[in-house]
């Protein structure tokens, strides 16, 4: 007999919940990363931790340096807890490159291994259009010692509007360059809308319907958007998108089908076209984000261990931009959601009606709901304003459970908080 039930090849958000998720059903677990000293992923070394962390302690920590070297101290701080918790509950950590050698077998830097099942959950790396000393990505970021007087960010999505956030903070004048019709594209237009006023007066200017001509290696850039536009930028930053790592791990050995776009085959339990071999995280085409990862992790390790699994509700998954001020959504859209669904009310409300966002300075934005009139159910919600983490996962719980309109109203929230905006929303928004 295979001497794991489980070995689980990557370490990130993915990896390190199906080895917690392993022990609980009572299975003996191995985790393979590349890299130790990187346990954790992208998330824990280069992405949500130390990102968010940027974000925050820039408001308070100065510049740049001693920002960055406090998030890191953290980082490790985290990292070193990680470690011990997964050793703790008997999961090896093994350090090397992992290769199938076939279904049932194997390779790490020339050793055999076997298990009764795989999870591979190797993550993504950034995509990159340009080549060029000046360009860095969130994999480099972290090895400048200061940052320049003016940014220049390719894309404008989650990553480019976070970045942009840090880096104005601690004193850059930013710029981002967005291909589609504003950054974000997709989120709610008014949340998007108040991200783009108070970009502005953070000094990040967004060029929307734009793309990139021409980079320099002295960091010239022409920027073309019916005209053409020539800066000179200290740094530049691509965001501009994500691929999955699923290169050089000997897929075809083990019968792992990949789609079209590189990422790993699987069904709705998250099982490879191996059967024995699961996949999770952003190696799969499912939203790359940490806690989509996990929750693919924790049904794949189920499914394994019991034959049975709950499947995953993409649809109310919260999902939340950490830039300033923060923008997140659940369920329908609320605005696109009037057009699809007559039957719908939109409840609306500001923070700038809340006491303590007031009393504390962070009162910009509001919270809309969107509520099925015949069902009393809220089905989806938007937001934007300065601290909205805790308020888009309560909404998330609202909009899954199918609670009611008129059960909410009845709840009584602590006063003052910035979560009493969703009963305040539903009594007054309307």
């Amino acid at each position: 007999m295979p001497p794991y039930d489980i070995i689980i090849i990557g370490s990130g958000p993915a990896g390190y919940t199906a080895g917690f998720a392993a022990v609980k059903y009572g299975l003996k677990a191995a985790i393979i990363e590349r890299d130790l000293s990187r346990l954790g992923g992208v998330c824990l070394s280069e992405g949500c931790i130390p990102l968010k962390g940027l974000i925050y302690h820039a408001r308070s920590k100065g510049g740049y340096g001693a920002v960055r070297d406090l998030v890191m101290e953290r980082v490790e701080q985290i990292r070193s807890g990680l470690k011990s918790r997964l050793q703790a509950q008997g999961v090896d950590l093994i350090q090397g490159r992992a290769v199938f050698a076939s279904r049932d077998e194997l390779r790490v830097d020339g050793e055999s291994f076997a298990a009764k099942h795989y999870i591979i959950a190797v993550g993504s790396s950034p995509k990159r259009h340009f080549y060029n000393p000046t360009v860095h990505t969130s994999e480099t970021i972290f090895e400048l010692d200061a940052v320049p007087e003016r940014i220049l960010i390719i894309g404008g999505g989650v990553v480019g509007c976070e970045y942009a956030s840090f880096l104005s903070a601690v004193g850059a004048k930013v710029d981002i360059v967005e291909l589609l019709d504003s950054p974000l594209y997709g989120e709610d237009e008014e949340t998007v809308r108040v991200l783009l006023r108070e970009f502005k007066k953070r000094n990040i200017d967004v060029f929307a319907k734009s793309r990139i001509a021409d980079i320099g290696t002295g960091g010239e850039v022409i920027i073309e958007n019916g005209k053409k536009i020539r800066n000179t930028y200290g740094m530049i930053f691509e965001t501009t998108g994500r691929v999955p790592n699923t290169a050089d791990l000997g897929l075809e050995a083990a019968g792992v089908k990949r789609t079209d776009k590189g990422f790993i085959a699987v069904n709705e339990f998250l099982q490879t076209s191996a059967g024995t071999v699961y996949a999770a995280g952003d190696c799969i085409d499912t939203p790359m984000l940490a806690y989509a990862a996990a929750r693919e992790a924790e049904t794949a390790v189920r499914h394994l261990a019991t034959g049975t699994a709950m499947k995953i509700d993409y649809a109310v998954m919260p999902r939340l931009v950490f830039a300033s001020p923060q923008v997140g959504s659940v369920g329908r859209v609320a605005d696109r959601a009037v057009e699809r669904n007559g039957g719908l009310k939109i409840y609306k409300y500001f923070f700038r009606a809340l006491g303590k966002p007031v009393m504390e300075g962070r009162d910009v934005g509001f919270v809309k709901l969107a509520v099925d009139r015949d069902a009393d159910t809220i089905i989806g919600a938007s937001a934007v304003g300065d601290d909205i983490a805790d308020i888009m996962n309560l909404l998330a719980l609202i909009v899954k459970s199918g609670m009611k309109v008129t059960d909410i109203k009845e709840c009584m929230f602590v006063h003052p908080s910035y979560s009493e905006i969703i009963v305040e929303a539903l009594q007054y928004g309307g």
